[in-house]
């Protein structure tokens, strides 16, 4: 009798988020990772209590590649408007090459984790770099200039990735826009 696989986190993680781009969120359930990582279902509850810890996998690993690509940035200039903007356009990239998992990216309340767990490694990890680059433009207190570069880039390409912006013209034209009067705004306030 072979030897039962063994399943790493890693593995869930790749499995899950594969199929998340590939197929939709919907479609992440432990049979189809179990079927992917080539296990049964029951082994995956060894790992994960249920499907929402899937999706929190996916999330947390989102979080940790966009916090490698913004945190590659964060030593390239020490202008902050450019940072802001690189960091804005990576957020972009990034949303764009893995659309499903970066709509779980701030979607804590929807995998049933609000309050229920802390803030993952990768989201942590995340916040900080964020922060700190936008810690040039506002030094007393970053948080309030994060939360709004953040909710604009997140809910701009919430948008492109949901074919809503249906107005014609170009929108990465309008991204650039939108981009440069928000950083203008936010370091007008240093």
């Amino acid at each position: 009798m072979p030897a039962p696989q063994r399943v790493t986190r890693a593995a869930l993680t790749t499995a899950a988020r594969a199929i998340a781009e590939d197929e939709g969120i919907d479609a992440v359930t432990i049979s189809a990772v179990a079927a992917v990582v080539g296990v049964r279902p029951p082994s995956l509850y060894k790992h994960v209590g249920h499907r929402h810890d899937l999706l929190r996998l996916i999330a947390d690993d989102a979080a940790r590649e966009l916090d490698e690509d913004v945190a590659a940035l964060a030593g390239s200039t020490t202008d902050p408007a450019a940072m802001l903007t690189a960091i804005a356009r990576a957020f972009r990239a990034f949303s764009a090459r893995s659309p499903r998992a970066s709509s779980l990216l701030f979607a804590g309340a929807a995998l049933g984790t609000e309050g229920a767990e802390p803030q993952s490694e990768g989201m942590v990890a995340l916040t900080r770099t964020l922060l700190s680059a936008v810690q040039a433009t506002t030094p007393s207190d970053p948080l309030p200039a994060a939360r709004t570069l953040t909710a604009w880039a997140h809910g701009f390409c919430t948008m492109e990735q949901a074919g809503a912006f249906r107005l014609g013209g170009d929108v990465d034209e309008a991204f650039e826009f939108g981009l440069a009067t928000l950083v203008g705004a936010l370091t007008a306030h240093r």
